[in-house]
């Protein structure tokens, strides 16, 4: 077996060709393709090559709707087998609207969905989940007061749950609820908004 080059070992070689090559390049008097994509000469470009390809797959429609038919069901399936965020977190909030819309205005409802819907079950306690929903809502009050308040809803055995909460609060309107009922109020809403995305995500 030949010896190699010492700076064939040292990985010298392999830099000092590749560099070799793309001075080459560099030093081409025809450019393979516009570098700069704001260019004069760059549109003109990019519609001769636009140009020059058939789209093969339409020449024949007879030919092509049956196999386009058939995909389209296939990601139809799918679809309705693993719904997106964005339909999961919806049905989360027409459940909220439906259980709470007389009484909470939506516009909270829809924020603590949305913050709900961001948490990742696996990071953080369930305490702490109902905390960050409803955090930016309730910006008089501290996290850590906040966490005292959310704990019966995290753990239903060490305290109420959020149906008795609700039917405790539902005899009055929003506007006339105290600050520790409305904060009260939003973590039961929020640990039933984190049910219900479970329960959708399932």
């Amino acid at each position: 077996m030949p010896n190699q080059p010492r700076d064939l070992e040292c990985g010298e070689y392999y830099q000092s060709h590749l560099e070799l090559e793309l001075l080459e390049l560099l030093n081409q008097v025809e450019v393979p393709y516009p570098w700069n994509p704001t260019g004069i000469e760059t549109e003109a470009y990019f519609a001769t090559v636009e140009a020059s390809v058939e789209p093969l797959w339409l020449t024949d429609e007879a030919e092509f709707a049956p196999q386009a038919q058939t995909a389209i069901a296939a990601f139809e399936r799918l679809w309705a087998a693993h719904p997106s965020e964005t339909s999961v977190v919806e049905k989360v909030k027409a459940a909220l609207r439906q259980k709470f819309g007389t009484q909470v205005p939506s516009i909270w409802l829809e924020a603590i969905a949305d913050r709900a819907q961001t948490l990742t079950a696996g990071e953080t306690s369930m305490a702490h989940r109902l905390v960050q929903c409803v955090s930016e809502l309730l910006p008089q009050w501290t996290p850590d007061d906040l966490q005292v308040l959310a704990r019966p809803f995290a753990y239903a055995m060490r305290g109420e749950s959020l149906d008795s909460t609700v039917t405790t609060i539902s005899q009055k309107t929003w506007s006339n609820l105290s600050e520790i009922e409305k904060a009260r109020l939003s973590l039961a809403i929020a640990r039933y908004a984190v049910s219900e995305l479970e329960n959708f995500s399932a």
